[in-house]
């Protein structure tokens, strides 16, 4: 936020002080004069689209957290809500639920609604790497959930996720376009993942998906990298992932 505020003071000044940058000399030329309110106009126009930009990555970014906050207390109803009509939700090897209502039905899998007593359900989100498109009405993230489960004196689990997700901005809004959260682990409290692992969980037969996994890949101790959507930020270049670490398309998943 102070970065697009001291950028908007910039461009104000830059517009504001315009008529003093142009030449006083009795023989500056109207053509001058012209140039130089174009290339301040110009730069004024550049600082506010960069304004425009670090504000949808924060909007983005207090997205992600928002969607955190509300599944730690299991606040379906809202977290529906940060969804556009017709997002997809694809967590872990669940299968994808397509449109709000079909996402909202999906939440009870993690639960009824609203926590209840003696019930730990964190979900921490951390990472992110947001990225929005040039004609900024869509964008794409990738960042991090640490879980903590647990029922009091019964069972503590782990967790561990990368999401590769997508937004679409309507009506001036950030909506999730696409939640897709790729697992890492599930393992016990009380062993770790050191030798209490559990394998990611498959398709529900009681709130079953509307499409199957889009991709299939091996949880902790086996390894793979959830797909970049984004190129190297120094480089430039594609990042790379080893065959032997990419994620395998699903044949029985639908278009």
């Amino acid at each position: 936020m102070l970065r697009a505020c001291v950028l908007a003071a910039v461009a104000g000044v830059m517009l504001g002080s315009s008529v003093w940058l142009l030449p006083r000399s009795s023989h500056a030329s109207a053509q001058q004069a012209d140039q130089t309110i174009a290339e301040l106009e110009a730069s004024a126009a550049r600082l506010q689209q960069r304004i425009v930009r670090l504000q949808d990555e924060e909007q983005i970014e207090n997205l992600i957290s928002v969607y955190g906050y509300y599944l730690d207390k299991r606040e379906w109803d809202e977290l529906a809500d940060l969804f556009a009509d017709d997002a997809t939700m694809e967590i872990s090897l669940r299968g994808i639920y397509v449109g709000k209502k079909s996402i909202r039905r999906a939440l009870e899998l993690f639960g009824p609604l609203h926590i209840s007593t003696g019930f730990l359900h964190n979900h921490i989100q951390l990472q992110p790497v947001i990225h929005v498109a040039a004609d900024g009405t869509h964008a794409w993230s990738r960042s991090r959930a640490l879980s903590e489960l647990g029922t009091y004196e019964r069972i503590g689990m782990w967790g561990d996720g990368v999401y590769v997700n997508e937004y679409v901005k309507q009506d001036g809004v950030w909506k999730i376009a696409k939640d897709h959260i790729y697992t890492g682990f599930f393992a016990s409290y009380q062993t770790g993942w050191q030798s209490g692992v559990r394998p990611a969980p498959g398709e529900s037969k009681t709130i079953p998906p509307d499409r199957p996994p889009s991709e299939l890949y091996d949880t902790y101790p086996g390894e793979y990298v959830p797909p970049f959507d984004y190129n190297h930020p120094v480089t430039g270049a594609p990042i790379e992932i080893a065959p032997s670490l990419r994620v395998k398309a699903n044949a029985k998943a639908q278009p």
